[in-house]
């Protein structure tokens, strides 16, 4: 395991796309924070957008970590060395993980950099925001997102090792990111009499990001901030579970 682990750390690091995506973070950060005139407390509080720009570098990265190999023919060989493919497919689970909380972390320090120089005398660390302070709000929101990094590592990994389409798979990511709340509160909305039920499917599950930091949210998914981390952890083991065996299964 150890041997796989430093392969896959070692090839995610000499990633040209590993690096840029930093770059991209920023930028995208940078981009939510201008013009400073429209910057609001809860942007702040969002940390300038690092969840939702995280998610989608992760979603991509992902992908591509798979792809890339299924494409240049070397997952077999990767395979032929391993003892046991479920060593292969856990180690890429862990890199990935670790490269996302560094992401996350990265993006933590962007926003404190973004908020000195951009909004520093708008908004103060200590200001209230929904019972919290700022700075307690930005990390609540980071917890609830580095939670749902892993639900979303592991449904990624487990689409792509069953759709051979890299273009397919960040797809159906995105438009889970974008729509999956959104879809849920229609639906909720449209038959309330088994609201409790639905508000239990992985698309809302989406809404651990905000919902830490603001209780308003709490309205809207139905779930309790507990209940919402327990379905969010199930559905991550879940897919982690269908992921090895789809992994074990697949002929590569």
């Amino acid at each position: 395991m150890r041997t796989t682990l430093a392969h896959e750390f070692y090839k995610l690091v000499h990633q040209r796309s590993s690096w840029l995506a930093i770059i991209a973070l920023f930028g995208l950060m940078l981009y939510s924070a201008t013009p400073t005139a429209y910057v609001t407390k809860t942007l702040v509080a969002q940390g300038f957008g690092t969840g939702q720009w995280v998610i989608i570098i992760m979603i991509v990265v992902t992908t591509n970590f798979i792809a890339m190999e299924l494409r240049d023919n070397t997952m077999t060989t990767l395979l032929y060395k391993s003892p046991r493919r479920q060593t292969v497919f856990f180690a890429k689970l862990l890199v990935l993980a670790g490269y996302g909380f560094f992401l996350l972390l990265v993006g933590f320090c962007f926003a404190l950099l973004i908020k000195l120089l951009l909004v520093n005398h708008r908004f103060a660390w200590t200001a209230v925001y929904h019972q919290h302070s700022l700075l307690r709000a930005v990390e609540l929101n980071l917890f609830g997102v580095a939670v749902y990094l892993l639900f979303t590592i592991t449904l990624t990994l487990l689409l792509i090792t069953v759709i051979n389409s890299s273009a397919t798979v960040i797809i159906i990511g995105l438009l889970i990111s974008f729509l999956g709340a959104n879809i849920t509160g229609v639906v909720m909305q449209a038959v309330p009499g088994v609201k409790q039920v639905i508000a239990w499917n992985p698309l809302n599950m989406i809404n651990i990001i905000s919902q830490f930091a603001d209780p308003r949210i709490m309205a809207t998914t139905g779930l309790s901030n507990g209940q919402l981390l327990l379905g969010t952890l199930a559905y991550t083991i879940l897919f982690l579970w269908a992921g090895a065996w789809a992994f074990r299964a697949r002929q590569f």
